[in-house]
């Protein structure tokens, strides 16, 4: 037998043969250690996005089950996405029943054409708000008069990608039949709703509303400060009676940011802040909501009560909230008259204060989710950086890769410079150097 034939036989192969293909076998051990910690990288980053996504849905979802009213979500051909408990009370229907069907058949059959051109309105340039006056057909109740808002939250050419928010405020009892017998209420008037602590059809709408714009809000805005003081905007008209709106992050001592949706909310932001003390202050502190029928007169707090000048604020409710993990906020709703808020205010003002709080989170997480992108990057970068370190050192005093990264963590700490850094003089070429520094 030749000896080309003995090596193609399997002739065992010299020293250096072997050792040149164990050095190659380690180089692919490194490049697959990359590789995995970059689809590493990316797992963990998908793994962020769908719980914030999770949680978007959470902080959504229960704000729809506890606001007092029905909401539905459909497409652009009606067919309902998603409800909440609310809704499928008011079509006596089971709420998981529900979905899947058009929200027509739910509604009296000469209601349907105009809910119909309603959808058209909304899925289509130019999408505007719609507002219809309905009769319910509840399946084994009886037929009821309601107001039924419509918001496009996605549109498009297509009906199934359309996306349109519904807000469902059936009218009351005694409304049903003033309506039904074309008669104005007569008689001694009933409790209004600051007495009972019930809130209008038309304020609970107004807070739907309120919470359809604020769910729709852009949380990757890069200025936080016009975030808060358009979701001040947004809490201003969802709850009655309040004439100015601000949200303080953090202490009112020292505030992250503060959003405001007029002179007057900062004006008296800045009283409190010069006093210290006020509704504000003490939201904050105690972690309670805080209401007064008139601040120039309540003896809680006497240097803001005895502070000098004009204010036009009168009425305070200072609910405290949280901002997204990072510690208290306090939304503040000013009103210009004394006892503007009663049971029913405040109860709208707590869930719009909720609505809030799931923006805030909401930022909070998608800010975490950039800044772990952003290690991860960094990660990564050093990663590479200190592998072409590795492979000089390697290359120009013969050692194996680990022995090359056992040395570069010697001068690391001896050097006390950050192992990166140090490789990236390595593979910028200042080799020599480093060495002769590693003695």
């Amino acid at each position: 037998m030749s000896p080309g034939e003995r090596d193609v036989a399997g002739t065992p192969q010299s020293v250096d043969e072997v050792v040149a293909q164990l050095a190659a076998l380690d180089i692919r051990h490194e490049e697959l250690q990359v590789v995995s910690e970059e689809l590493r990288a990316q797992q963990e980053q998908v793994t962020e996005l769908l719980q914030q996504h999770e949680a978007e849905l959470r902080w959504r979802s229960h704000l729809a089950a506890v606001v007092p009213l029905g909401l539905a979500l459909t497409d652009g051909n009606g067919k309902l996405l998603e409800v909440n408990p609310a809704l499928a009370q008011s079509v006596g229907v089971g709420f998981s029943r529900l979905l899947g069907k058009p929200l027509s058949v739910y509604l009296a059959p000469e209601d349907a054409p105009a809910f119909r051109k309603a959808l058209r309105s909304l899925t289509g340039p130019p999408a505007a708000e719609q507002r219809l006056t309905v009769t319910l057909h509840p399946r084994g109740g009886t037929r009821r008069c309601a107001e039924l808002f419509g918001f496009t939250e996605v549109s498009g050419p297509l009906p199934s990608a359309a996306r349109v928010q519904w807000v469902l405020a059936p009218w009351d009892e005694a409304r049903d039949q003033d309506a039904t017998a074309g008669l104005p209420r007569t008689g001694p008037a009933s409790p209004g709703p600051q007495e009972s602590g019930a809130a209008a059809p038309a304020d609970v709408v107004g807070l739907a509303a309120s919470f359809v714009e604020m769910s729709a809000l852009p949380v990757e805005e890069p200025d936080r400060q016009r975030l808060l003081s358009r979701m001040a905007t947004l809490v201003r008209s969802a709850v009655p009676g309040a004439d100015w709106v601000s949200i303080t992050l953090g202490s009112p001592l020292e505030p992250q940011r503060v959003g405001s949706d007029s002179a007057e909310a900062q004006d008296f932001d800045g009283r409190q802040l010069r006093v210290q003390e006020g509704p504000c202050w003490q939201a904050y502190a105690t972690g309670l909501e805080v209401v007064t029928g008139d601040v120039t007169t309540d003896e809680r707090w006497p240097q803001l009560r005895a502070l000098g000048g004009p204010t036009a604020v009168r009425s305070v409710l200072a609910i405290p909230i949280s901002d997204g993990g990072q510690g208290a906020a306090v939304v503040n709703v000013y009103a210009g008259r004394r006892d503007a808020f009663g049971p029913a205010n405040r109860r709208i003002g707590e869930l719009a204060a909720a609505a809030v709080t799931g923006v805030l989170q909401n930022v909070a997480e998608r800010e975490s989710l950039r800044s772990l992108a952003s290690n991860l990057e960094t990660a990564l970068t050093s990663r590479a950086v200190i592998d072409q370190a590795k492979g000089v050192l390697m290359h120009r005093i013969g050692v194996d890769a680990d022995e090359a990264f056992a040395r570069l963590v010697t001068l690391s700490s001896r050097l006390n410079v950050k192992l990166r850094d140090l490789a990236r003089l390595v593979a910028e070429g200042d080799v020599e150097l480093i060495i002769a520094a590693g003695g």
